[in-house]
Protein backbone atom coordinates (compact mmCIF):
# COMPACT_ATOMS: atom_id res chain seq x y z
CA UNK A 1 0.00 0.00 0.00
CA UNK A 2 3.03 2.35 0.81
CA UNK A 3 4.37 1.61 -1.97
CA UNK A 4 1.13 2.05 -4.32
CA UNK A 5 0.57 5.67 -2.55
CA UNK A 6 3.94 6.76 -3.26
CA UNK A 7 4.06 5.77 -6.96
CA UNK A 8 1.02 7.97 -6.95
CA UNK A 9 2.45 11.11 -5.18
CA UNK A 10 5.84 10.64 -7.66
CA UNK A 11 3.36 10.54 -10.34
CA UNK A 12 1.70 13.71 -9.78
CA UNK A 13 5.32 15.56 -8.77
CA UNK A 14 6.22 14.16 -12.54
CA UNK A 15 3.43 15.72 -14.06
CA UNK A 16 3.29 18.95 -11.61
CA UNK A 17 7.14 19.06 -12.97
CA UNK A 18 5.59 20.11 -16.58
CA UNK A 19 2.51 21.12 -16.00
CA UNK A 20 3.85 23.87 -13.37
CA UNK A 21 5.87 26.20 -15.32
CA UNK A 22 2.90 26.69 -17.97
CA UNK A 23 0.06 27.03 -14.98
CA UNK A 24 2.53 29.92 -14.04
CA UNK A 25 2.54 31.54 -17.28
CA UNK A 26 -0.92 31.26 -17.91
CA UNK A 27 -2.21 32.33 -14.14
CA UNK A 28 0.51 35.50 -15.56
CA UNK A 29 -1.52 35.95 -18.84
CA UNK A 30 -4.64 36.68 -17.47
CA UNK A 31 -3.89 38.10 -14.17
CA UNK A 32 -3.96 42.01 -14.80
CA UNK A 33 -3.81 45.50 -12.19
CA UNK A 34 -7.03 47.21 -11.67
CA UNK A 35 -6.88 50.83 -11.65
CA UNK A 36 -6.34 50.81 -7.77
CA UNK A 37 -3.47 48.35 -8.03
CA UNK A 38 -5.38 45.17 -6.95
CA UNK A 39 -4.71 42.38 -9.18
CA UNK A 40 -7.80 41.24 -10.64
CA UNK A 41 -8.37 38.77 -13.78
CA UNK A 42 -9.32 39.67 -17.23
CA UNK A 43 -9.40 38.25 -20.57
CA UNK A 44 -9.03 41.56 -22.11
CA UNK A 45 -4.78 41.85 -21.83
CA UNK A 46 -4.63 38.05 -23.72
CA UNK A 47 -7.06 39.44 -26.08
CA UNK A 48 -5.29 42.63 -26.90
CA UNK A 49 -1.87 40.59 -27.25
CA UNK A 50 -2.77 37.66 -28.98
CA UNK A 51 -4.78 39.93 -31.44
CA UNK A 52 -2.12 42.43 -32.53
CA UNK A 53 -1.27 42.00 -36.28
CA UNK A 54 2.44 43.35 -35.24
CA UNK A 55 2.63 40.70 -33.05
CA UNK A 56 0.94 37.89 -35.69
CA UNK A 57 3.81 39.25 -37.96
CA UNK A 58 6.65 39.09 -36.01
CA UNK A 59 5.43 35.27 -35.06
CA UNK A 60 5.25 34.92 -38.51
CA UNK A 61 8.50 35.92 -39.85
CA UNK A 62 10.03 33.69 -36.83
CA UNK A 63 8.25 30.58 -37.46
CA UNK A 64 9.17 30.85 -41.04
CA UNK A 65 12.64 31.37 -39.65
CA UNK A 66 12.64 28.37 -38.16
CA UNK A 67 10.60 26.40 -40.19
CA UNK A 68 13.21 26.81 -43.33
CA UNK A 69 15.98 26.52 -40.65
CA UNK A 70 14.35 23.09 -39.63
CA UNK A 71 13.83 21.96 -43.00
CA UNK A 72 16.97 22.92 -44.21
CA UNK A 73 18.98 21.20 -40.88
CA UNK A 74 17.22 18.12 -41.53
CA UNK A 75 17.98 17.99 -45.49
CA UNK A 76 21.45 18.80 -45.11
CA UNK A 77 22.15 16.21 -42.47
CA UNK A 78 20.76 13.54 -43.96
CA UNK A 79 22.94 14.16 -47.33
CA UNK A 80 26.13 14.30 -45.14
CA UNK A 81 25.18 11.83 -42.44
CA UNK A 82 24.63 9.40 -45.80
CA UNK A 83 28.00 10.16 -47.28
CA UNK A 84 29.59 9.28 -43.79
CA UNK A 85 27.46 6.55 -43.33
CA UNK A 86 28.82 3.63 -41.10
CA UNK A 87 31.64 3.03 -43.50
CA UNK A 88 35.29 3.14 -42.92
CA UNK A 89 37.77 6.17 -43.89
CA UNK A 90 40.50 7.70 -43.06
CA UNK A 91 39.97 10.28 -40.43
CA UNK A 92 36.61 9.51 -39.75
CA UNK A 93 37.04 10.50 -36.29
CA UNK A 94 38.27 14.06 -37.49
CA UNK A 95 35.31 14.48 -39.47
CA UNK A 96 33.23 14.00 -36.40
CA UNK A 97 35.10 15.72 -34.16
CA UNK A 98 34.48 18.84 -37.24
CA UNK A 99 30.52 18.22 -36.75
CA UNK A 100 30.60 17.98 -32.98
CA UNK A 101 32.49 21.76 -32.91
CA UNK A 102 30.13 23.36 -35.05
CA UNK A 103 26.91 21.29 -33.54
CA UNK A 104 28.33 23.44 -30.33
CA UNK A 105 29.02 27.02 -32.06
CA UNK A 106 26.12 29.52 -30.61
CA UNK A 107 24.67 31.16 -33.20
CA UNK A 108 25.03 34.37 -31.68
CA UNK A 109 28.69 33.83 -32.54
CA UNK A 110 28.08 33.31 -36.29
CA UNK A 111 25.18 36.08 -36.45
CA UNK A 112 27.95 38.45 -34.94
CA UNK A 113 30.85 37.74 -36.83
CA UNK A 114 29.14 37.44 -40.01
CA UNK A 115 27.74 40.70 -39.47
CA UNK A 116 31.45 41.98 -38.90
CA UNK A 117 32.45 40.70 -41.87
CA UNK A 118 29.81 41.88 -44.32
CA UNK A 119 27.43 44.49 -42.89
CA UNK A 120 28.95 47.16 -44.65
CA UNK A 121 28.78 45.84 -48.43
CA UNK A 122 25.91 42.96 -47.25
CA UNK A 123 23.28 45.92 -47.29
CA UNK A 124 23.57 47.84 -51.09
CA UNK A 125 24.35 44.31 -52.26
CA UNK A 126 21.14 42.92 -51.30
CA UNK A 127 18.80 45.98 -52.20
CA UNK A 128 20.52 45.76 -55.88
CA UNK A 129 19.52 41.75 -55.74
CA UNK A 130 16.05 42.54 -55.06
CA UNK A 131 15.93 45.38 -57.85
CA UNK A 132 17.32 42.68 -60.25
CA UNK A 133 15.09 40.26 -58.95
CA UNK A 134 11.78 41.99 -60.66
CA UNK A 135 8.27 39.91 -59.31
CA UNK A 136 10.43 37.56 -57.76
CA UNK A 137 11.39 39.63 -54.76
CA UNK A 138 8.27 39.09 -52.91
CA UNK A 139 9.22 36.08 -51.65
CA UNK A 140 12.49 37.38 -50.72
CA UNK A 141 13.10 39.46 -47.21
CA UNK A 142 13.42 42.43 -47.00
CA UNK A 143 16.76 42.62 -45.29
CA UNK A 144 19.37 40.74 -46.23
CA UNK A 145 20.03 39.77 -41.99
CA UNK A 146 17.11 37.34 -42.14
CA UNK A 147 19.25 35.64 -44.44
CA UNK A 148 22.29 35.81 -41.82
CA UNK A 149 20.19 34.70 -38.99
CA UNK A 150 18.52 31.93 -41.24
CA UNK A 151 22.11 30.48 -42.03
CA UNK A 152 23.64 30.94 -38.53
CA UNK A 153 20.49 28.55 -36.77
CA UNK A 154 20.58 26.17 -40.12
CA UNK A 155 25.03 25.13 -40.13
CA UNK A 156 24.94 23.87 -35.92
CA UNK A 157 21.55 22.48 -36.90
CA UNK A 158 22.81 20.44 -40.52
CA UNK A 159 25.80 19.45 -37.86
CA UNK A 160 23.31 18.56 -34.94
CA UNK A 161 21.72 16.40 -37.43
CA UNK A 162 24.25 14.82 -39.48
CA UNK A 163 25.78 13.69 -35.91
CA UNK A 164 22.36 12.21 -34.93
CA UNK A 165 22.06 10.40 -37.97
CA UNK A 166 25.33 8.93 -38.09
CA UNK A 167 24.80 7.53 -34.31
CA UNK A 168 21.32 6.25 -35.62
CA UNK A 169 23.00 4.45 -38.22
CA UNK A 170 25.43 2.88 -36.10
CA UNK A 171 22.60 1.39 -33.85
CA UNK A 172 20.96 -0.38 -36.78
CA UNK A 173 22.39 -3.47 -37.20
CA UNK A 174 24.36 -3.60 -40.53
CA UNK A 175 23.15 -6.50 -42.45
CA UNK A 176 20.12 -4.27 -43.30
CA UNK A 177 22.60 -3.71 -46.47
CA UNK A 178 22.13 -7.29 -47.47
CA UNK A 179 18.63 -7.50 -46.71
CA UNK A 180 17.92 -4.92 -48.71
CA UNK A 181 19.84 -6.87 -51.94
CA UNK A 182 17.54 -9.96 -50.82
CA UNK A 183 14.17 -7.50 -51.17
CA UNK A 184 15.66 -6.51 -54.68
CA UNK A 185 16.28 -2.63 -53.80
CA UNK A 186 19.76 -1.90 -53.22
CA UNK A 187 21.33 1.65 -52.95
CA UNK A 188 19.33 4.32 -52.36
CA UNK A 189 15.94 1.93 -52.62
CA UNK A 190 16.92 -0.18 -50.56
CA UNK A 191 18.13 2.84 -48.03
CA UNK A 192 14.39 4.38 -48.67
CA UNK A 193 12.52 1.35 -47.91
CA UNK A 194 14.81 -0.69 -45.06
CA UNK A 195 17.27 2.15 -43.17
CA UNK A 196 14.99 6.08 -43.47
CA UNK A 197 12.00 4.40 -41.85
CA UNK A 198 14.22 3.37 -38.58
CA UNK A 199 16.27 6.49 -38.58
CA UNK A 200 13.30 8.96 -39.40
CA UNK A 201 12.36 9.11 -35.71
CA UNK A 202 15.72 10.60 -34.77
CA UNK A 203 15.46 12.94 -37.62
CA UNK A 204 12.50 14.52 -36.25
CA UNK A 205 13.55 14.86 -32.76
CA UNK A 206 16.58 16.55 -34.08
CA UNK A 207 13.94 18.85 -36.86
CA UNK A 208 12.15 19.83 -33.23
CA UNK A 209 14.99 20.65 -31.16
CA UNK A 210 16.40 23.22 -33.65
CA UNK A 211 13.18 24.27 -34.07
CA UNK A 212 12.47 25.41 -30.84
CA UNK A 213 16.55 26.86 -30.57
CA UNK A 214 15.14 28.99 -33.37
CA UNK A 215 11.88 30.55 -32.93
CA UNK A 216 12.06 32.45 -29.72
CA UNK A 217 16.09 32.77 -30.10
CA UNK A 218 17.00 36.04 -29.02
CA UNK A 219 20.91 36.34 -29.95
CA UNK A 220 20.71 36.60 -33.62
CA UNK A 221 17.73 38.89 -33.89
CA UNK A 222 19.40 41.22 -31.27
CA UNK A 223 22.47 41.20 -33.18
CA UNK A 224 21.39 42.15 -36.82
CA UNK A 225 18.23 44.39 -35.47
CA UNK A 226 15.89 42.52 -36.45
CA UNK A 227 13.12 44.04 -34.72
CA UNK A 228 10.15 42.02 -36.10
CA UNK A 229 10.97 39.02 -34.75
CA UNK A 230 9.84 37.12 -31.69
CA UNK A 231 12.58 36.75 -29.86
CA UNK A 232 13.52 40.32 -30.48
CA UNK A 233 9.80 41.12 -28.60
CA UNK A 234 10.00 38.73 -25.65
CA UNK A 235 13.26 40.44 -24.53
CA UNK A 236 12.41 44.60 -25.42
CA UNK A 237 8.70 42.99 -23.68
CA UNK A 238 10.71 41.91 -20.45
CA UNK A 239 12.50 45.12 -20.06
CA UNK A 240 8.85 47.18 -20.22
CA UNK A 241 8.36 48.82 -16.93
CA UNK A 242 4.95 46.69 -16.63
CA UNK A 243 5.89 43.41 -19.09
CA UNK A 244 3.01 41.30 -17.79
CA UNK A 245 0.15 39.92 -19.02
CA UNK A 246 1.77 40.56 -22.26
CA UNK A 247 5.30 39.26 -22.07
CA UNK A 248 3.11 35.81 -20.22
CA UNK A 249 1.00 35.23 -23.83
CA UNK A 250 4.22 36.03 -25.90
CA UNK A 251 5.47 33.14 -24.32
CA UNK A 252 2.20 30.80 -24.11
CA UNK A 253 2.06 31.44 -28.39
CA UNK A 254 6.07 30.21 -28.49
CA UNK A 255 5.20 27.17 -26.06
CA UNK A 256 1.99 26.66 -28.25
CA UNK A 257 3.91 26.67 -31.83
CA UNK A 258 6.23 24.74 -30.30
CA UNK A 259 4.42 21.81 -29.64
CA UNK A 260 2.58 21.64 -32.80
CA UNK A 261 5.69 21.69 -34.62
CA UNK A 262 6.68 19.00 -32.47
CA UNK A 263 3.34 16.94 -32.78
CA UNK A 264 3.47 17.56 -36.95
CA UNK A 265 7.00 16.02 -36.44
CA UNK A 266 5.68 13.10 -34.39
CA UNK A 267 3.28 12.33 -36.37
CA UNK A 268 5.36 12.53 -40.00
CA UNK A 269 8.15 10.18 -38.24
CA UNK A 270 6.13 7.46 -36.29
CA UNK A 271 7.13 5.99 -33.08
CA UNK A 272 10.32 5.46 -32.33
CA UNK A 273 11.89 1.77 -33.75
CA UNK A 274 15.47 2.11 -32.15
CA UNK A 275 17.52 -0.98 -32.51
CA UNK A 276 20.62 -1.59 -30.83
CA UNK A 277 22.80 -4.11 -31.95
CA UNK A 278 26.45 -3.53 -32.44
CA UNK A 279 29.02 -5.43 -33.93
CA UNK A 280 32.32 -4.99 -31.87
CA UNK A 281 36.29 -6.17 -32.97
CA UNK A 282 38.05 -7.54 -30.05
CA UNK A 283 39.58 -4.39 -29.40
CA UNK A 284 36.22 -2.51 -28.80
CA UNK A 285 35.90 -0.68 -32.16
CA UNK A 286 32.85 -0.66 -34.66
CA UNK A 287 33.45 -3.20 -37.20
CA UNK A 288 33.24 -0.79 -40.83
CA UNK A 289 33.59 -1.65 -44.64
CA UNK A 290 35.82 0.29 -46.13
CA UNK A 291 34.34 3.24 -48.20
CA UNK A 292 35.32 3.64 -51.53
CA UNK A 293 37.24 6.65 -52.79
CA UNK A 294 34.65 8.59 -54.40
CA UNK A 295 32.35 8.37 -51.23
CA UNK A 296 36.00 9.28 -49.19
CA UNK A 297 36.54 12.52 -51.65
CA UNK A 298 33.00 13.63 -50.97
CA UNK A 299 33.11 13.37 -47.65
CA UNK A 300 36.55 15.33 -47.21
CA UNK A 301 34.79 18.05 -49.90
CA UNK A 302 31.47 18.19 -47.37
CA UNK A 303 33.95 18.54 -44.41
CA UNK A 304 36.09 21.23 -46.13
CA UNK A 305 32.45 23.55 -47.29
CA UNK A 306 31.43 23.31 -44.36
CA UNK A 307 35.05 24.00 -42.24
CA UNK A 308 34.84 27.57 -44.43
CA UNK A 309 30.87 28.29 -43.78
CA UNK A 310 32.08 27.77 -40.13
CA UNK A 311 35.59 29.56 -39.67
CA UNK A 312 34.02 32.74 -42.27
CA UNK A 313 31.95 34.47 -39.08
CA UNK A 314 34.83 33.60 -36.77
CA UNK A 315 37.18 35.21 -38.77
CA UNK A 316 35.12 38.04 -38.75
CA UNK A 317 35.27 38.35 -34.61
CA UNK A 318 39.19 37.95 -35.00
CA UNK A 319 39.03 40.63 -37.08
CA UNK A 320 37.12 43.05 -35.15
CA UNK A 321 38.73 42.33 -32.25
CA UNK A 322 42.24 42.59 -31.98
CA UNK A 323 44.08 41.36 -29.59
CA UNK A 324 46.34 44.34 -29.04
CA UNK A 325 43.36 46.73 -28.27
CA UNK A 326 41.52 44.20 -26.36
CA UNK A 327 43.47 42.65 -23.94
CA UNK A 328 44.45 45.77 -21.78
CA UNK A 329 40.22 46.31 -21.89
CA UNK A 330 40.08 42.71 -20.30
CA UNK A 331 42.23 43.17 -17.29
CA UNK A 332 39.26 45.95 -16.50
CA UNK A 333 38.07 44.69 -13.20
CA UNK A 334 34.57 45.39 -14.77
CA UNK A 335 35.18 42.59 -16.98
CA UNK A 336 36.84 40.44 -14.11
CA UNK A 337 33.15 40.46 -12.23
CA UNK A 338 31.56 39.15 -15.38
CA UNK A 339 33.63 36.54 -15.66
CA UNK A 340 33.12 35.47 -12.00
CA UNK A 341 29.72 36.23 -12.42
CA UNK A 342 29.62 33.94 -14.85
CA UNK A 343 31.57 31.49 -13.17
CA UNK A 344 29.31 31.26 -10.10
CA UNK A 345 26.11 30.84 -12.52
CA UNK A 346 27.42 27.92 -14.13
CA UNK A 347 28.64 26.62 -10.99
CA UNK A 348 24.85 27.13 -9.35
CA UNK A 349 23.59 25.58 -12.31
CA UNK A 350 25.94 22.52 -12.55
CA UNK A 351 24.88 21.57 -8.44
CA UNK A 352 20.75 22.42 -9.15
CA UNK A 353 21.34 20.11 -12.15
CA UNK A 354 22.98 17.13 -10.68
CA UNK A 355 20.43 17.03 -7.57
CA UNK A 356 17.34 17.62 -10.21
CA UNK A 357 18.64 14.44 -12.08
CA UNK A 358 18.69 12.97 -9.19
CA UNK A 359 14.98 13.63 -7.52
CA UNK A 360 13.67 13.44 -10.92
CA UNK A 361 15.02 9.58 -11.35
CA UNK A 362 13.94 8.52 -7.74
CA UNK A 363 10.50 9.79 -9.27
CA UNK A 364 10.15 7.66 -12.34
CA UNK A 365 11.88 4.74 -10.69
CA UNK A 366 9.07 5.43 -8.10
CA UNK A 367 5.92 6.15 -10.47
CA UNK A 368 6.84 3.19 -12.75
CA UNK A 369 7.77 2.11 -16.53
CA UNK A 370 4.03 3.60 -17.86
CA UNK A 371 4.26 7.00 -15.53
CA UNK A 372 7.67 7.48 -16.29
CA UNK A 373 7.12 7.27 -20.31
CA UNK A 374 4.13 9.19 -20.13
CA UNK A 375 6.23 11.87 -18.55
CA UNK A 376 8.96 11.91 -20.63
CA UNK A 377 6.67 12.14 -23.94
CA UNK A 378 4.46 15.01 -22.43
CA UNK A 379 7.93 16.68 -21.28
CA UNK A 380 9.36 16.34 -24.93
CA UNK A 381 5.85 18.08 -26.43
CA UNK A 382 5.46 20.64 -23.87
CA UNK A 383 9.18 21.96 -23.17
CA UNK A 384 9.17 25.73 -23.55
CA UNK A 385 12.24 27.47 -26.11
CA UNK A 386 15.27 28.08 -23.69
CA UNK A 387 13.74 32.02 -23.61
CA UNK A 388 10.71 31.34 -22.35
CA UNK A 389 12.32 29.54 -19.36
CA UNK A 390 13.21 33.03 -18.35
CA UNK A 391 9.94 34.33 -19.02
CA UNK A 392 8.51 31.51 -16.70
CA UNK A 393 11.19 32.80 -13.89
CA UNK A 394 9.29 36.45 -14.24
CA UNK A 395 6.30 34.86 -13.63
CA UNK A 396 7.22 32.72 -10.93
CA UNK A 397 8.75 35.86 -9.37
CA UNK A 398 5.57 38.23 -10.03
CA UNK A 399 3.03 35.48 -8.55
CA UNK A 400 5.58 35.73 -5.47
CA UNK A 401 4.81 39.50 -5.39
CA UNK A 402 1.41 39.44 -5.80
CA UNK A 403 0.85 36.66 -2.87
CA UNK A 404 3.11 38.78 -0.64
CA UNK A 405 0.48 41.61 -1.72
CA UNK A 406 -2.36 39.93 -0.69
CA UNK A 407 -1.38 37.94 2.30
CA UNK A 408 1.23 40.80 3.75
CA UNK A 409 1.16 39.68 7.30
CA UNK A 410 2.34 36.03 6.03
CA UNK A 411 5.32 37.77 4.44
CA UNK A 412 6.30 39.53 7.94
CA UNK A 413 5.33 36.06 10.18
CA UNK A 414 8.34 34.28 8.21
CA UNK A 415 11.63 34.90 9.01
CA UNK A 416 12.92 32.33 6.27
CA UNK A 417 11.70 34.56 3.14
CA UNK A 418 12.52 38.08 5.02
CA UNK A 419 16.40 36.74 5.72
CA UNK A 420 16.36 35.19 2.16
CA UNK A 421 14.87 38.88 0.34
CA UNK A 422 17.17 40.69 2.37
CA UNK A 423 20.00 38.45 1.41
CA UNK A 424 19.66 38.95 -2.49
CA UNK A 425 19.18 42.84 -2.16
CA UNK A 426 21.52 44.19 -4.59
CA UNK A 427 22.99 42.57 -7.59
CA UNK A 428 22.57 39.26 -6.12
CA UNK A 429 18.89 38.77 -7.07
CA UNK A 430 19.80 39.18 -11.08
CA UNK A 431 22.08 36.88 -10.77
CA UNK A 432 20.16 34.17 -8.74
CA UNK A 433 17.07 34.50 -11.07
CA UNK A 434 19.20 33.90 -13.73
CA UNK A 435 20.56 30.70 -12.03
CA UNK A 436 17.08 29.86 -12.13
CA UNK A 437 16.19 30.59 -15.29
CA UNK A 438 19.15 28.84 -17.03
CA UNK A 439 18.73 25.26 -14.68
CA UNK A 440 15.03 25.32 -16.03
CA UNK A 441 16.12 25.67 -19.37
CA UNK A 442 18.63 22.64 -18.70
CA UNK A 443 16.90 20.25 -17.31
CA UNK A 444 14.24 20.99 -20.24
CA UNK A 445 16.83 20.12 -22.59
CA UNK A 446 18.26 17.15 -20.85
CA UNK A 447 14.68 15.54 -19.91
CA UNK A 448 14.50 15.11 -23.93
CA UNK A 449 17.86 12.65 -23.26
CA UNK A 450 16.44 10.41 -20.38
CA UNK A 451 16.42 6.94 -21.15
CA UNK A 452 14.36 4.23 -19.05
CA UNK A 453 16.10 3.57 -15.64
CA UNK A 454 18.50 7.02 -16.03
CA UNK A 455 19.09 8.94 -12.95
CA UNK A 456 21.85 10.81 -14.03
CA UNK A 457 24.33 8.20 -14.68
CA UNK A 458 22.18 5.78 -12.52
CA UNK A 459 21.41 2.25 -14.84
CA UNK A 460 19.04 -0.63 -13.84
CA UNK A 461 20.56 -3.08 -11.50
CA UNK A 462 20.59 -6.05 -14.11
CA UNK A 463 22.73 -3.76 -15.86
CA UNK A 464 25.13 -2.88 -13.19
CA UNK A 465 25.15 -6.71 -11.96
CA UNK A 466 26.43 -7.25 -15.97
CA UNK A 467 28.93 -4.72 -15.74
CA UNK A 468 30.26 -5.89 -12.37
CA UNK A 469 30.64 -9.41 -13.71
CA UNK A 470 32.73 -8.08 -16.81
CA UNK A 471 34.49 -5.74 -15.23
CA UNK A 472 36.09 -8.37 -12.33
CA UNK A 473 37.76 -8.06 -9.59
CA UNK A 474 40.44 -5.69 -8.37
CA UNK A 475 42.30 -3.43 -10.40
CA UNK A 476 39.71 -3.80 -13.60
CA UNK A 477 36.83 -3.17 -11.71
CA UNK A 478 38.47 -0.22 -9.88
CA UNK A 479 38.92 1.43 -13.41
CA UNK A 480 35.62 0.55 -14.72
CA UNK A 481 34.90 2.90 -11.39
CA UNK A 482 37.21 5.42 -11.89
CA UNK A 483 35.63 5.36 -15.52
CA UNK A 484 31.89 6.09 -14.63
CA UNK A 485 33.46 9.09 -12.20
CA UNK A 486 35.70 10.57 -14.44
CA UNK A 487 32.30 10.69 -17.02
CA UNK A 488 30.38 12.25 -14.56
CA UNK A 489 32.46 14.85 -13.24
CA UNK A 490 33.23 15.83 -17.44
CA UNK A 491 29.31 15.94 -17.71
CA UNK A 492 29.23 18.52 -14.70
CA UNK A 493 32.28 20.67 -16.44
CA UNK A 494 30.49 20.63 -19.72
CA UNK A 495 27.13 22.26 -17.81
CA UNK A 496 29.65 24.64 -15.93
CA UNK A 497 30.56 25.67 -19.53
CA UNK A 498 27.84 25.69 -20.88
CA UNK A 499 25.57 27.93 -18.21
CA UNK A 500 28.70 30.24 -18.01
CA UNK A 501 28.21 31.71 -21.46
CA UNK A 502 24.42 31.06 -21.94
CA UNK A 503 23.09 33.98 -23.68
CA UNK A 504 18.72 32.38 -23.54
CA UNK A 505 17.20 32.81 -20.95
CA UNK A 506 20.19 34.61 -18.90
CA UNK A 507 19.39 37.78 -21.36
CA UNK A 508 16.18 38.29 -19.80
CA UNK A 509 17.45 38.75 -16.41
CA UNK A 510 21.32 39.20 -16.13
CA UNK A 511 21.63 42.11 -18.79
CA UNK A 512 22.01 44.89 -16.52
CA UNK A 513 25.77 46.47 -16.47
CA UNK A 514 25.69 45.41 -12.49
CA UNK A 515 24.71 41.60 -13.35
CA UNK A 516 25.54 40.87 -16.54
CA UNK A 517 27.28 37.73 -17.43
CA UNK A 518 29.12 36.61 -20.44
CA UNK A 519 26.36 35.53 -22.78
CA UNK A 520 24.23 39.10 -22.28
CA UNK A 521 27.25 40.62 -22.03
CA UNK A 522 27.83 40.01 -25.78
CA UNK A 523 24.47 41.84 -26.56
CA UNK A 524 24.94 44.70 -23.88
CA UNK A 525 28.90 45.60 -24.58
CA UNK A 526 27.73 45.72 -28.81
CA UNK A 527 25.75 48.99 -28.33
CA UNK A 528 28.70 50.76 -26.55
CA UNK A 529 30.54 53.25 -28.42
CA UNK A 530 34.46 53.47 -29.11
CA UNK A 531 35.46 49.98 -28.36
CA UNK A 532 32.08 47.76 -27.54
CA UNK A 533 31.98 45.85 -30.28
CA UNK A 534 35.42 44.54 -30.29
CA UNK A 535 34.85 43.40 -26.59
CA UNK A 536 31.53 41.88 -27.49
CA UNK A 537 33.32 40.28 -30.04
CA UNK A 538 36.31 39.12 -28.02
CA UNK A 539 33.25 37.65 -25.21
CA UNK A 540 31.65 36.19 -27.90
CA UNK A 541 34.73 33.93 -29.21
CA UNK A 542 34.87 32.85 -24.98
CA UNK A 543 31.21 31.85 -25.78
CA UNK A 544 32.18 29.89 -29.18
CA UNK A 545 35.40 28.51 -27.34
CA UNK A 546 33.23 27.54 -23.85
CA UNK A 547 30.54 25.79 -26.02
CA UNK A 548 33.12 23.82 -28.06
CA UNK A 549 34.77 22.65 -24.74
CA UNK A 550 31.91 21.68 -23.82
CA UNK A 551 30.70 19.33 -26.29
CA UNK A 552 33.90 17.06 -26.23
CA UNK A 553 33.81 17.47 -22.62
CA UNK A 554 30.00 15.70 -21.96
CA UNK A 555 30.68 11.59 -22.67
CA UNK A 556 27.97 11.86 -25.19
CA UNK A 557 29.45 14.45 -27.37
CA UNK A 558 32.52 12.35 -26.61
CA UNK A 559 31.42 9.00 -27.72
CA UNK A 560 30.11 10.83 -30.90
CA UNK A 561 32.91 13.06 -31.64
CA UNK A 562 35.50 9.66 -31.21
CA UNK A 563 33.62 7.12 -33.36
CA UNK A 564 36.24 4.86 -34.28
CA UNK A 565 37.07 4.48 -37.25
CA UNK A 566 38.13 1.19 -37.89
CA UNK A 567 37.74 -0.42 -40.86
CA UNK A 568 37.95 -4.12 -42.14
CA UNK A 569 37.82 -5.71 -45.90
Amino acid sequence: MIRLVAGWLSSIALGLLVVGPLAALGVCALVDRGPGGEARASLFPVAVAALDPYVWTCLRNSATTAGLATLASMVAGVAIGRLIGDRGFPFRALALALLAAVAATPPVALALGASSLVEANAGPAWAGLLERAGSASRILPSDWAWLAWLGAAVLPGAAIAALAYATALDRLDPSWRDAAVLAGGAGTRGWRRLAWPLLRPEMGRVGGLVFAATLADPGPPLVLGLRRSLGYQLVTTAFDDEPFPRLAVLGLIAVIICAAARTVLRLWTGPSRRTITLRRDPAGNRERSVASRARTLAVFAAMGILAVLAAAPLVGLATTAPAGAILPRLSDPAMGRIFVRSLVLGLAVAALTAVSDRVVGWFESSAGGAASGRFRRLARAAAPPPLVAGVVTLALGRLLRLWLAAYPEAGRSASAPAALAEWLAGDRLPLAAATLAVWLATVSARLDDRREGDASGAVPARSRQDGRVEAGRGRARRRARASSYAGRWRAAAATIATAAVNVAPAVLLASSTQAATIGPAVLLLRERPEAGTALAATLAAVVWIASVAAAFLDPVARRIASTPGASRD
